[in-house]
């Protein structure tokens, strides 16, 4: 016969586990060698176990009345490990059950509780509810939800997982949801089919939802007709635009952003040239083919900042289509001007390819340390960082 010290506590939590799920399989199919073992033998070894370990090493009506008196103490969510207990062993849990509606009726009161609180907090918790509850738990539930529909129509995850459990139940959907109703919507489409009211309420406001690679991978894979509109309100400076035209530019969608993009930067160089460069350029560098603004085609650096590395790009284009410009005088009348300037400006129209010296005004600034400089084309290391890995001159001189 076997003995206490046979099996161990940590024996048997290996065998059954620590969880309701593991506890319940393990009643499906019980461990042979757990089973013989002597009623007090069992006993002696449940002080040491977890309280669901040794409800399942006792028997189901064991489990039974942990699962009872933990519901009761708050974790509501073991009503649902007690009905499916309840389906498989009725005989031995009805008892359990007949003898402890005290803690039933508490058990049902803290499931009540997290319906309130999950409806105005973590609505997600109460629609994987929705999808779990069977039998008297589901009615329990059912009833809880149904004494407040205007709390769960503006949940869209629960209101469309009690819709696709109750599809006739009468619920009043927003009839223009706010910005947490589309984006709660939208997460939950993402993680799967929504009832048809929700999702078609979803689908005729899903161009007003922010225009991020998400939303537009939402759009084309279940609201097709709705990603143009989307595509139309993509912003022009955002933490997350780059992502969002790499999608599109994937996908075949940049005209329609590249137009209004352009007529963006227009605008600004209009305004201001130094504003309406630096928008070309950045734009330009996220791959978006915008043309030069008309401010910008004009032969003079006037009102653009000197230091700048576009303004150097531009400078070197412009020379390029035979603008009468000359990039070392505009360098020795700023050296004379301003030396930092002067080191940062040298620095941009020699990484823009522009045929340059070092101004003699240059050559003597204190402020650059020995050994600071580039020793390809004597540009201050120190304007900006990696400058010896872009040097254009270090490639013709290696």
């Amino acid at each position: 016969m076997a003995t206490a010290s046979a099996v161990s506590p940590p024996d048997v939590v290996r065998r059954i586990g620590a969880s309701n799920e593991e506890a319940l399989r393990y009643l499906r199919s019980p461990d042979p060698r757990l089973a013989r073992l002597p009623r007090r033998v069992r006993e002696s070894l449940v002080t040491d176990l977890p309280p669901v370990t040794a409800g399942a090493l006792l028997g189901p009506a064991a489990l039974a009345r942990h699962f009872v008196a933990s519901a009761a103490r708050g974790r509501y969510r073991d009503l649902f490990a007690l009905w499916e207990l309840f389906g498989r062993h009725p005989q031995e849990c009805k008892p359990v059950l007949a003898e402890r509606q005290p803690a039933l009726r508490k058990a049902r009161a803290a499931l009540r509780t997290a319906v309130r609180l999950g409806l105005a907090g973590h609505a997600e918790r109460v629609a994987e509810d929705i999808r779990t509850a069977h039998g008297l738990i589901w009615q329990w539930l059912r009833e809880a939800l149904e004494e407040d529909l205007e709390s769960v129509a503006r949940r869209p995850a629960v209101a469309s997982d009690l819709l696709r459990r109750e599809p006739h139940l009468r619920l009043a959907l927003p009839a223009v949801p706010d910005d947490r109703w589309l984006a709660e919507a939208a997460a939950a489409r993402r993680a799967g089919p929504l009832a048809p009211a929700v999702d078609a309420l979803l689908a005729a406001n899903v161009a007003r939802l922010p225009v991020t690679p998400e939303t537009l991978a939402l759009a084309h894979d279940h609201y097709r007709d709705q990603l143009a509109a989307l595509a139309d309100r993509v912003p022009v400076d955002g933490p997350r635009v780059d992502a969002t035209l790499a999608w599109l530019r994937d996908h075949g969608l940049l005209d329609g952003v590249g137009a209004r993009v352009q007529r963006a930067v227009d605008r600004a160089a209009a305004r201001d040239r130094a504003e309406g460069l630096r928008l070309w350029s950045r734009w330009v560098e996220r791959g978006l083919p915008i043309a030069l603004p008309e401010p910008l085609r004009v032969a003079t650096l006037d009102g653009l900042d000197p230091a700048a590395p576009e303004t150097a790009h531009l400078l070197a284009r412009l020379v390029a289509d035979g603008a009468p410009l000359d990039p070392q005088r505009a360098l020795e009348d700023l050296a004379a001007r301003n030396r930092q300037l002067a080191e940062k400006a040298y620095e941009a129209f020699v990484c823009a390819d522009l045929d340059v010296t070092l101004p003699r005004v240059l050559e003597g600034n204190p402020s650059v340390r020995d050994g600071t400089r580039c020793p390809h084309c004597l540009a201050w290391t120190w304007v900006r960082p990696g400058h010896e890995r872009r040097c254009p001159r270090r490639r013709s001189t290696s």
